[in-house]
């Protein structure tokens, strides 16, 4: 569902600047081009979280042990290394290949992975969002516009101020043990939920009024944005009280993994939904 969404991003921001066939040969090189550095980037979190995915239980093929470790970290050079060859085929995709495969290794490597702190994971997360939509424009010979621009900021800020936070909820245990200090591990699951709804509502309201603003056409992206923002909201209150498993009332305790993870669903769920109304928009309307 990651890789999907990923080219999801990537096919919108191609589809802002052109629907022409002729481009089609380009795009469809790009996609497989970006498809290849997610994988790469996919990889190496899963070489580098082996020990924080065991501890929580994860069905990741690595943690489970049914893709050896040696073997993806080949698989993860091959990747690597065949995103960016293949990439000299489109004009100007190198460099935006190169940028995202930095960013992924920023955000799993040591000695400073992002993913330890909350701040760095949300900026590194947003920077792998953008430059997904903008690596799109940059397949078919453009570059985001006004639309593009505002849609790109709204959903890669969903990833950075929402997705970032709620994925840590289901999580703490094994980031405690990879000695993460996310705010849900230093601060507890109450405050890293406060934090999530904060960013839901921020970015739920803020994307509606930048598409009132700058761009009106990216309200079919914007509003379903919205929606999710209002549900994840509710989803994170319903979380709280299932959660409060101490008894105290401040929904701080510890609730089982698939209570704890249904914030993340609702995350996900909004932003495939966003990205594909903002796809079928343009495709009704065309480029902008």
């Amino acid at each position: 569902m990651v890789q999907i969404v990923f080219l999801t991003r990537f096919t919108v921001g191609a589809v802002f600047v052109s629907q022409d066939l002729a481009d089609a040969p380009h795009l469809a090189a790009g996609v497989l081009v970006w498809w290849l550095a997610v994988v790469a980037a996919y990889l190496v979190n899963g070489v580098l979280d082996v020990k924080e995915d065991r501890a929580n239980g994860s069905a990741r093929p690595i943690a489970r042990g049914d893709l050896p470790e040696r073997t993806a970290a080949l698989l993860t050079a091959v990747a690597a290394a065949g995103s960016l060859l293949l990439s000299l085929y489109v004009p100007g995709l190198t460099l935006w290949v190169a940028l995202f495969l930095l960013l992924g290794w920023l955000y799993s490597a040591p000695p400073f992975p992002a993913k330890r702190w909350s701040s760095t994971c949300a900026v590194v997360v947003f920077g792998l969002g953008w430059t997904s939509f903008a690596s799109g424009a940059v397949a078919v010979g453009g570059e985001l516009g006004p639309s593009g621009l505002v849609f790109a900021t709204v959903m890669s800020a969903w990833m950075a101020l929402v997705g970032a936070v709620v994925k840590d909820l289901g999580d703490v245990e094994g980031d405690a043990v990879g000695g993460r200090r996310t705010v849900a591990v230093r601060h507890g699951a109450a405050r890293a939920r406060a934090v999530a709804v904060a960013g839901a509502l921020l970015v739920g309201a803020g994307g509606v009024l930048a598409a009132l603003v700058w761009a009106p056409l990216t309200l079919a992206g914007a509003v379903p944005v919205a929606i999710g923002a209002v549900c994840m909201v509710a989803q994170i209150a319903r979380t709280a009280r299932a959660g409060d498993g101490d008894g105290d009332g401040d929904g701080d305790g510890d609730g089982d993994k698939k209570t704890r993870r249904s914030a993340y669903r609702v995350f996900m769920r909004t932003q495939f939904a966003a990205n594909v109304a903002m796809l079928l928009a343009l495709l009704l309307h065309g480029p902008a």
